[in-house]
């Protein structure tokens, strides 16, 4: 079976740092998948109580509206803003409120998709509201039990977790900060450790992307 996955913004100069905040909680992790059949016999088992919402001004217009999960889309109670359909149809395993990323007056959002396979291999996923439609900002390669609201079981599980608590990051967001437009993530390094990737915004597109500290010692270290 596939495995269950089960703010204080401080400002540094011109960054704003996300760590670590009890004031924000993350929905926990609901099964979609209930079984060990073939992935292509799983289904969205969730109900209004348990589909992750989340709440912000996606629009950039001023006004707040609320962003609720289905097994194929991600919609509004703001009917004048257009669904995002997703790439499955089991829905996602987080969605989460990032913020305003790129200083535009809209806050982007996160969220990993749920994959009808025994992989745990998948994408952060960030996204944005432009010109009455959704934009992807740019994914990050990591493993499911990498996403925040996961409940670490296993020690080589808990590497990412551990990580962001012991220096200080909110462990309820993606996006660990922002300085100048450049915002920092964890994925996992083309040496397939983790190190912390530096995305530089512009004009709500990802226009440079560069790899900086490899966080996680290697095996024999």
């Amino acid at each position: 079976m596939k495995k269950g996955l089960c703010f204080i913004v401080a400002l540094v100069g011109l960054c704003d740092v996300v760590l670590l905040a009890q004031s924000e909680e993350l929905k926990p992790w609901t099964d979609v998948i209930i079984d060990q059949r073939d992935p292509s016999q799983w289904k969205w088992n969730k109900t209004d109580a348990s589909r992750f919402s989340i709440r912000g001004d996606f629009d950039g217009d001023g006004f707040s509206e609320n962003l609720y999960e289905s097994a194929t889309t991600l919609f509004s109670d703001n009917d004048e803003l257009t669904p995002l359909r997703l790439d499955g149809d089991l829905g996602v395993y987080f969605l989460i409120n990032e913020g305003d990323l790129d200083g535009d007056g809209g806050d982007e959002i996160s969220f990993m998709t749920v994959n009808r396979d025994f992989s745990n291999l998948n994408y952060f996923r960030i996204w944005t509201y432009k010109d009455t439609k959704w934009k992807e900002l740019f994914c990050v390669l990591v493993h499911e039990y990498d996403c925040p609201n996961y409940k670490v079981s296993e020690p080589h599980e808990m590497f990412t977790h551990q990580w962001k608590r012991k220096n200080g990051y909110n462990m309820n967001k993606v996006v660990l900060k922002v300085c100048d437009g450049v915002v920092d993530v964890i994925g996992i390094h083309p040496c397939e450790r983790y190190a912390i990737e530096h995305i530089k915004l512009v004009g709500k597109t990802a226009t440079k992307r560069e790899w900086g500290v490899i966080i996680q010692p290697r095996e024999e270290e």
